[in-house]
């Protein structure tokens, strides 16, 4: 037999740091809110910056990995910007009288965590920042991955006030979805924030590959794998999907095969992937 050669963790590590960031897909950047510049003070909003969901449910969340890079992990180690330290203690305090939900075991965790809901007071005490990043999260698998209600494709109503409240407060306001496949984006257009950004479950380094496309390092090159139809009635199979015995075929002949949109038939909510440029390593 050959000599084993070990494996170069640092190695993979990297690659899988790299594949989280030019994974992400950014729908919107006005406001030149991204990237994140030095010198900038950042507020950080939602519960899921403190604990970052790596992968969904089931076999693939059963991976054991030696550690988990969240978002907020990896914004505490970046020099050039700073953090809104005492807002992100509010939410420390709020977090230890609402933990995170473990749920009933394997496949049966909740979709979506207890958000903290945002008086005025705290988001004016945050108001010295120079953006905003708020993060949601949703958990995945077990073929169940959305249902259509709040806290599953839904945002729920605690998780819009936040967002909206922050928009408002805001002009650079940075929404950061940490989820496991789309969710209904009407709130993009209600809410009007400045950069939405899907950063889906990245793994053990996810969060310093989103820190990396936050800060400009990586473009964030990903493309949408589904259509993001403005309302979830409008996918053909949605009066159906799930049913145990049948699954109807309704989108007629219809149907534009090279962008698997139906013609004419109902409105969809397809969104330009933006760029912008990268600060080069040195």
């Amino acid at each position: 037999m050959g000599k084993f050669t070990p494996l170069d963790f640092n190695k993979y590590a990297a690659l899988a740091r790299q594949a989280a960031a030019e994974g992400c897909v950014l729908l919107k950047n006005e406001n030149e809110a991204l990237p994140l510049r030095k010198g900038d003070k950042v507020a950080v909003f939602g519960r899921i910056a403190f604990h970052y969901y790596k992968s969904g449910l089931g076999s693939g969340g059963l991976v054991n990995t030696k550690y988990v890079v969240g978002i907020l992990d990896a914004l505490k180690e970046e020099k050039d910007i700073t953090l809104d330290e005492n807002l992100l203690g509010t939410y420390e305090k709020w977090i230890e009288k609402n933990p995170y939900d473990e749920g009933q075991g394997w496949g049966k965790v909740p979709w979506s965590q207890k958000e903290m809901e945002l008086t005025d007071e705290i988001v004016e005490s945050a108001k010295g920042a120079d953006a905003a990043i708020v993060v949601v999260g949703r958990t995945a698998g077990e073929d169940q991955d959305n249902k259509n209600e709040a806290g599953s494709y839904l945002l729920t109503d605690t998780e819009k006030e936040m967002v909206e409240k922050v928009s408002k407060a805001f002009a650079r306001t940075i929404v950061v979805l940490n989820v496991g496949n789309i969710i209904d984006m009407k709130w993009v257009k209600e809410c009007n924030p400045a950069a939405v950004l899907y950063v889906w479950q990245g793994g053990q380094e996810g969060g310093n590959g989103v820190a990396d496309v936050l800060m400009g390092r990586v473009n964030p090159c990903g493309k949408l794998t589904d259509t993001i139809a403005e309302n979830i009635e409008d996918y053909p199979s949605q009066s159906c999907f799930g049913d145990l015995t049948r699954n109807e075929y309704k989108e007629d002949i219809y149907v534009d095969t090279a962008t698997l949109r139906p013609l004419q038939k109902r409105k969809y909510c397809i969104r330009s992937v933006l760029v912008f440029p990268i600060r080069h390593l040195p």
